[in-house]
C-alpha cells in the first residue's frame, strides 16, 4: 500500500511534538510525515528526527515559502496545529494572535486549495464556545453557538469561519477539532501544570489567579493525539469534533494534586489578583459523544497521567528550567 503524505504545521509545539512521535511509532507504515515550524523557541527536545519525517523551518504567514513546501512535498492530508495559544499573551499582544492564527491559517488554506489537498484538519479549542456559568450547565456539543471571550479564542473561531468559507468557495474538505486542556510531556513552563512543577521543584511561590476556582477538563496529550488521528482517518467530511477526557477539576485542585504527587509544595501556594479579570472564563466542558461514535475514548486517568507527567518533568528538568 502506498503511504499517504501527511503534512503537520506547528511540529515543535507541545501537542504536535508528541503527535509526531505517535505517528512515527504507530503509523509509519501508513504515512510519510512532513512537518514545519518557525522554531520560535529552543526546539532541541521538541524536534524528532526520523527517516520517515521531513522537517522544514517556515513561518505559516509566508505564502511563498508555504507554497514552495506544498509544491515540493505534495501532501495528501494536512493537519494545521501551528498557533499562538496563551490567553494571557493574547490580552497584551492581540495583534500577534491575529496575524499568527488568522492570517497564518488563511495562508495554509490557500496552499491546500492550490495544491489539491484531500482534507485539511484544523485544531481549534474548546474556548471558542465561551464560558459555562455553573457546574451544572450542560457540556457543549458541536452544534453550540460559538461565543469566544478573549483574543485567543476569537482568533481560533475566526480560523473556523475561514475554513468553512474555503469549503463553500473552493470545495476544500475539512475537519475541525476542538480539544479541552491538554497536559503531558514537552509543554512549556508558562502553562499551569509545568509551571507548578517548576515552582515546587525550585521552592518558589505558586501563583494562583483569584481563588483558583475556575474549572477545566484535563486530557493527556496522547489521548488528544489519538483523537486527532481518529478524526483524520474516520471523521465525516466537513464536520467538527470535540475531544475531551471529561475529567474536570478546579485550578486549585490541580495545584494540590501536583503537590500531593511531589510530596511537598502546599505552603508555596499564593493567591494573586487575576490579570484576566472578566476574560477568565469560569468553566469549559465538552460533550464527546460524536467522536466516541468513531471508536475513540479517553484512556488515561488523570491520577495516572499526572504522576507520569511529574516524573517526566523531573527527569527532563531542562524543560522547566531552560529559561
Amino acid at each position: 500500500m502506498e503511504k499517504k503524505r501527511l503534512l503537520v504545521t506547528g511540529s515543535c509545539g507541545f501537542i504536535f511534538s508528541n503527535f509526531i512521535r505517535k505517528i512515527i511509532y504507530e503509523k509509519s507504515d501508513e504515512y510519510s510525515l512532513i512537518s514545519l515550524d518557525k522554531v520560535s523557541f529552543n526546539p532541541i527536545n521538541s524536534l524528532y528526527w526520523n527517516k520517515n519525517h521531513s522537517f522544514h523551518i517556515a513561518d505559516i504567514r509566508d505564502q511563498h515559502i508555504i507554497d514552495k513546501i506544498f509544491e515540493f512535498e505534495k501532501p495528501d492530508f494536512v493537519i494545521h496545529g501551528a498557533a499562538s495559544t496563551h490567553v494571557d499573551n493574547s490580552l497584551t499582544a492581540p495583534n500577534e494572535f491575529i496575524t499568527n492564527n488568522v492570517l497564518g491559517t488563511q495562508v495554509v488554506i490557500n496552499s491546500c486549495v492550490k495544491y489539491g489537498v484531500s482534507k485539511l484538519v484544523i485544531i481549534s479549542t474548546d474556548e471558542v464556545y465561551g464560558a459555562l456559568c455553573s457546574e451544572t450547565d450542560e457540556s457543549w456539543t458541536e452544534e453550540c453557538v460559538l461565543n469566544p471571550r478573549n483574543p485567543y479564542s476569537a482568533s481560533k473561531a475566526a480560523t473556523e469561519m475561514l475554513l468553512k468559507a474555503a469549503h463553500n468557495a473552493h470545495g476544500l474538505n475539512y475537519n475541525i477539532i476542538r480539544p479541552s486542556n491538554n497536559y503531558g510531556p514537552r509543554q512549556t513552563p508558562d502553562k499551569l501544570i509545568p509551571k507548578v512543577i517548576k515552582c515546587v521543584s525550585s521552592n518558589q511561590k505558586i501563583p494562583i489567579y483569584g481563588k483558583g476556582a475556575q474549572i477545566r477538563s484535563w486530557m493527556h496529550v496522547l489521548d488528544n493525539c489519538a483523537g486527532i488521528i481518529t478524526v483524520l482517518e474516520k471523521g465525516s467530511l466537513n464536520e467538527a469534533y470535540n475531544i475531551d477526557s471529561n475529567q474536570e477539576f478546579t485550578n486549585i485542585e490541580i495545584v494540590q494534586k501536583i503537590c500531593n504527587v511531589m510530596n511537598k509544595g502546599h505552603e508555596l501556594i499564593s493567591f494573586i489578583e487575576d490579570p484576566r479579570k472578566k476574560a477568565h472564563d469560569y468553566r469549559y466542558s465538552l460533550n464527546c459523544d460524536k467522536i466516541k461514535k468513531l471508536g475513540w475514548k479517553s484512556e488515561i486517568k488523570f491520577k495516572d497521567g499526572i504522576e507520569q507527567c511529574v516524573e517526566w518533568y523531573l527527569k527532563n528538568s531542562n524543560w522547566i528550567f531552560k529559561d
